[in-house]
């Protein structure tokens, strides 16, 4: 394998292409994709909510629920890859909306039968999860086939500026509904929420891309491949170590966040979907920043910048406490600040994966890389659970902040960090 020189980023600016507004497929697609990220949001704070509020769970039970929503990357994440890669990402990206849809509508009718137990609602998380290991790995490999390498860093801030509005609505109405009716309720607007993304990505138009390539060959040679590049090729590497570290602590603390403010701030669930949604605040604020940040700074300056300051916010979270408005205004303040670093330097480590990732391995390519990252996410929501009943909720808070000040260093002082401009694609024979 031949890595390639890095490219000067101003050649050929001199016509710039339209808006992607204006393209009707990317248009019907970013539909569709923000309906399933807010219908995920939704889900995201009812499904602890449901074993919390309505069936008693403790610290660990909650930690065991998140845990079994991520076991599937460890499980499935390389040979969904491959399946992505083999069958194209948009028939996946519709099927696993109409399956979520089903489970979310399922749920709340076991609950209201009084059949629904912790063990159905940790076999429903790791259904939820299969399906999300999917969408994901779709949604990533569909993209640079809809508009082009040259157009990612805006699509993907279009992407995740849409997101962040659903993270914002998401969390926010949820909480309002529970609070309302009921959480069981709530899970069903979530179910019409994916349907009606099912529906919309029905309506982009299948490209040559979507065909699937011919003579494939075994598929552990294929996953052993994928783990490879990403192996031997240094940005990839160090973004998958730096990811899969921020990610263990990242779990735990959104492990203990909802036991942190329900229970020991005393506030209430309504709060805790605004915290999340001003969380979504600042992440639709980086969306807007992140690629005038990387035009001023270069890509690996605008990574450090982007998650030094969501580092900085998270060691703000356990310092919350006292009187309700100084607890409003640290969280409010610490997920602003974390929601616009971290997306800031999502969307440009996004936009560097995609771009030196050859098309025809994007989905094993990315299926390692969330193999490798995500799949500490089962491990952080276990960790949480058990410092939360061990040293207690603030403190756990503490190590978890600590933890992503460690990440940021990985990224920092590495090929990433040091990165003037995007790379061209690697070259690598299989």
């Amino acid at each position: 394998m031949t890595q390639s020189e890095i490219t000067d980023p101003g050649a050929g600016d001199a016509a710039a292409p339209p808006s992607l507004w204006r393209d009707r497929d990317f248009t019907t697609y970013w539909l569709g994709e923000s309906a399933a990220r807010f219908g995920v949001q939704v889900t995201s704070l009812v499904l602890p909510l449901l074993a919390v509020v309505e069936l008693d769970a403790t610290s660990s039970q909650a930690g065991l629920l998140n845990g079994a929503q991520f076991v599937p990357y460890l499980l499935l994440t390389l040979f969904a890859g491959v399946w992505v890669d083999r069958m194209r990402p948009r028939p996946f990206l519709i099927l696993t909306n109409f399956a979520r849809a089903a489970l979310l509508a399922l749920v709340p009718v076991l609950f209201w039968l009084d059949a629904l137990s912790l063990t159905g609602l940790y076999l429903t998380g790791f259904a939820i999860g299969s399906l999300a290991v999917l969408y994901d790995l779709s949604s990533s490999t569909y993209l640079p086939s809809l508009i082009g390498k040259d157009r990612l860093a805006e699509g993907n801030s279009r992407i995740q500026g849409s997101g962040s509005v659903a993270r914002i609505g998401g969390p926010g109405l949820g909480g309002l509904l529970v609070q309302v009716m009921s959480v069981p309720a709530t899970m069903i607007a979530g179910a019409g929420i994916h349907l009606f993304s099912a529906l919309t990505l029905l309506a982009v138009r299948p490209r040559a891309e979507d065909r699937p390539p011919a003579a494939p060959k075994p598929m552990l040679s294929e996953i052993a491949g994928s783990l490879r590049f990403v192996a031997r090729n240094p940005y990839l590497r160090v973004s998958a170590f730096r990811a899969g570290f921020n990610n263990l602590f990242f779990m735990a603390m959104q492990t203990v966040l909802p036991l942190f403010v329900i229970r020991e701030l005393h506030e209430s669930s309504s709060t805790l979907g605004l915290v999340l949604a001003t969380g979504a605040v600042g992440s639709l604020i980086g969306a807007v920043l992140a690629v005038g940040v990387a035009k001023r700074y270069g890509p690996g300056r605008a990574i450090v910048i982007g998650f030094g300051v969501g580092s900085f916010a998270q060691a703000l979270t356990p310092l919350a406490g006292g009187p309700t408005a100084v607890v409003m205004a640290v969280l409010f303040g610490s997920f602003l600040l974390g929601g616009i670093g971290t997306t800031i330097g999502n969307i440009h480590l996004s936009t560097l994966t995609q771009t030196v990732t050859p098309r025809r391995m994007l989905g094993r390519t990315n299926a390692a890389l969330r193999f490798l990252t995500w799949g500490t996410m089962p491990v952080g929501a276990l960790l949480g659970g058990w410092l939360g009943d061990l040293i207690g909720l603030r403190a756990t808070l503490v190590v978890t902040a600590a933890g992503f000040t460690v990440s940021l260093l990985l990224v920092a002082f590495s090929p990433v960090g040091r990165l003037a401009a995007l790379p061209e694609e690697a070259h690598w024979e299989e």
